[in-house]
């Protein structure tokens, strides 16, 4: 459980706001790939019934409504939501996507009739991930499975960024180790929330940047923590930017950037 005093920077809805656009507008050709391999462990039967924890842009929930499902969806950041319905509308299933403002630690839906339950990149920011966890089982049928996605350690890219911006803007809590960022994690918090049958899929996939210059340009807009940062600096981030990026690029040198290397996937039984 974390508590109000180590509270994730990501734990809120404005970061997500500042950068839902930019995400399903950039990144989410790469967070598809994580969203097809969650969809193909769920082994979903046909008109299956799924929540969608934390949904983001809808990467899991318009994907399984394209293949015959009925999702339920929440997310704490309207923006977000914005861009799901505005993707759902696209691909033509607004009628199989209902989508909900509101806290993952709470979930407004009935225990007991759904047959799968995910959360991609989401759950993992959450105050009380415990909770979280709990209502997902909660809303599943007997025998329903959880998908649950975190990041393989970043090294490189974003371990360069947050050094710079750790040492240019002292005292800033964005960075430290994310949250769930091992196999262990992941089936620890899984089975103390009551699942069973519990394992953890590695997806690997490498994230790449063309150069530099096309990394920089695209964090600016896509990365949560650093377009936290340029909103909270306001005019201070015109100065701070150009120091940063040298600090980066120094680190990473001028060619392509691989920006992650994979996904780990927990698996629960319900």
């Amino acid at each position: 459980m974390t508590t109000s005093a180590t509270l994730h920077p990501l734990a809120t809805s404005e970061p997500w706001n500042l950068v839902a656009t930019a995400y399903a507008g950039e990144a989410l050709q790469h967070f598809e790939v994580f969203a097809r391999e969650a969809l193909r462990l769920a082994e979903l039967r046909p008109a299956a019934r799924i929540v969608d924890v934390a949904c983001g842009p809808g990467t899991v929930s318009v994907a399984a409504a394209l293949g015959g499902a009925r999702a339920d969806c929440i997310d704490i950041a309207e923006g977000m939501l914005a861009e799901l319905a505005r993707r759902a509308a696209a691909a033509g299933v607004t009628g199989a996507i209902a989508a909900h403002l509101g806290d993952a630690q709470k979930l407004p839906f009935e225990s007991g009739v759904y047959d799968a339950a995910f959360s991609m990149f989401g759950v993992m920011f959450v105050p009380d991930r415990h909770a979280a966890f709990e209502e997902m089982r909660r809303v599943l049928k007997p025998g329903g499975r959880a998908i649950v996605s975190s990041w393989v350690p970043f090294v490189g890219p974003f371990g360069e960024l947050m050094n710079a911006v750790a040492e240019l803007v002292p005292g800033l809590p964005l960075g430290g180790k994310l949250p769930l960022g091992s196999p262990d994690e992941l089936r620890a918090e899984l089975g103390s929330a009551g699942f069973r049958d519990i394992r953890v899929e590695t997806v690997t996939y490498e994230m790449k940047a063309p150069s530099f210059d096309a990394f920089w340009d695209s964090i600016q807009r896509t990365n949560a923590p650093l377009v936290l940062l340029k909103s909270r600096l306001g005019d201070r981030w015109t100065a701070l930017a150009p120091k940063i990026r040298e600090r980066i690029r120094a680190a990473l040198g001028d060619g392509p950037v691989v920006l992650g290397r994979g996904a780990y996937l927990g698996i629960g039984v319900a």
